[in-house]
């Protein structure tokens, strides 16, 4: 159940990741064309071999999951950059983990002689259904709105932000205010003094 569930995220991606690059559309087709194969298979007839077949794959396709969004993927146009973490790719990283759990509890119920009882399988089984079925809506919702490739800096770079007081708003320049001036009191000149009398005993005015 696990398996069909990562199968159908799988599937849902596959297109944008087709657009982004073809090499990565191609690899998400067939992981999902495997994990689809793989459960019904498991369904059938889960012998050993198919068994470890699961554990290995999904545990590489995990790993490669976790590298993609820490290191970068190893290849690729974006090689070296960390992909953004989406809801889609935990619920698939969830969904792959509980497939190695299941096929590894299957592998080592191999090596005991006793059944586990009806009720007990009963219970893994609508623990499974409920568990994939959680993963796979929360899964298709994040998948289908799109695949974002904006990485580490590259997305910080291309965020917008309110405009700063130095940006200019519709193509206007926004002049800052000049700080007011402070204006010193000049105290009134003092009158000037009258001019002395002459010797003939008149008094003249001189203008410019």
């Amino acid at each position: 159940m696990a398996s069909l569930g990562a199968a159908v995220i799988h599937v849902a991606v596959t297109p944008a990741h087709w657009n982004d690059w073809l090499p990565s559309g191609v690899f998400f087709a067939s992981i999902a064309a495997f994990q689809l194969l793989w459960a019904l298979l498991a369904w059938w007839r889960a012998n050993t071999l198919l068994l470890v077949v699961g554990v290995a794959a999904n545990l590489g396709s995990a790993a490669l999951w976790v590298m993609s969004r820490t290191a970068g993927a190893p290849f690729g146009p974006y090689a070296g950059e960390p992909e953004a973490v989406e809801a889609a790719g935990i619920c698939v990283l969830l969904l792959q983990c509980y497939v190695v759990m299941g096929a590894a509890w299957a592998l080592y119920r191999r090596c005991r002689a006793d059944e586990v009882p009806a009720v007990g399988r009963s219970l893994v089984l609508l623990g499974a259904t409920t568990i994939m079925a959680g993963a796979v809506a929360v899964g298709l919702a994040s998948g289908l709105q799109g695949h974002d490739h904006h990485h580490g800096a590259d997305a910080e770079a291309g965020a917008v932000h309110g405009p700063t007081p130095d940006t200019p708003v519709g193509g206007h320049h926004q002049e800052e205010p000049a700080a007011p001036v402070a204006v010193r009191a000049v105290p009134p000149a003092a009158p000037a003094a009258s001019p002395a009398p002459e010797a003939d005993g008149h008094q003249h005015d001189h203008h410019d």
